[in-house]
């Protein structure tokens, strides 16, 4: 039977005969449209289990996006840096430092091996923060366990290492954690825009220096068995205009 579609106007076949069975159609456009709201509805609900799990990683909006993919290797330097970090993600580097200057690449590499490896990226004033909450009389964790969770992630980052004041608790809780990480074999990646002492202008070192933030036993351990990237150029969100957004795809590279 020939039927008009009362929305759009047209006709369509409603009975339709399918090897024996007679079934009911419907107008081709609403079928369409009701496609197409389907794909919007599924396209949403993944992009809010993609944000969630960014946010699980501690990932701020800024760097959604942000994958080995996405990163745009300018220079010989951070091609190299980029193929460290992947060798990192396949289990051949340990621990990596990252150091220079603001907006060079450092912590969109180091994102997108916290999204590949499934792990977390704190700065180091939020976990000072996070440890000295937990001195409160009814805090919902104690300190150990604080340090213990960032012991045992998959992959932990630490970003902005030199931002505080690099305290004697602080370099305990470091200590603490990177040993811990260290023996485990688990992947740390340290981000700071300071320096390290052997490059330093000065023969006697000077504040500017990411040794004075983490201690002579945590270097010794970075240094057995990680490698140190340099990272040089142009801040590069200065140049930048591009808005934080998800990936094409839902899933995390």
């Amino acid at each position: 039977m020939i039927v008009v579609c009362p929305k759009h106007g047209i006709e369509y076949e409603n009975l339709i005969m399918a090897g024996g069975v007679r079934l009911t159609g419907r107008c081709p456009r609403c079928n369409a449209e009701d496609f197409e709201r389907e794909k919007q509805e599924e396209g949403r609900k993944a992009r809010e289990r993609c944000i969630a799990e960014f946010r699980g990683m501690n990932i701020e909006p800024e760097y959604y996006q942000a994958s080995l993919v996405t990163f745009i290797a300018t220079t010989p330097e951070l091609k190299k840096n980029a193929g460290l970090v992947q060798n990192l993600i396949d289990g051949q580097v340990r621990e990596l430092v990252m150091v220079g200057g603001n907006g060079t690449g450092k912590t969109h590499l180091a994102v997108a091996a916290v999204k590949a490896l499934r792990g977390k990226i704190y700065s180091m004033y939020e976990i000072s923060t996070r440890i000295r909450s937990t001195y409160a009389p009814r805090a919902a964790e104690t300190e150990l366990e604080v340090v213990d969770e960032l012991a045992r992630t998959p992959i932990l980052v630490i970003d902005e290492i030199g931002r505080t004041k690099g305290s004697g608790a602080e370099l305990d809780w470091l200590s603490y954690i990177i040993d811990k990480r260290h023996v485990r074999n688990l992947p740390t990646i340290l981000i700071s825009n300071k320096h390290l002492r052997r490059d330093c202008p000065s023969p006697t070192g000077c504040p500017n220096c990411f040794d004075n933030y983490i201690g002579e036993d945590v270097m010794s351990r970075l240094f057995e068995s990680g490698l140190v990237l340099h990272f040089t150029g142009n801040d590069y969100r200065k140049t930048s205009k591009s808005p934080a957004r998800l990936p094409e795809k839902s899933t995390i590279r």
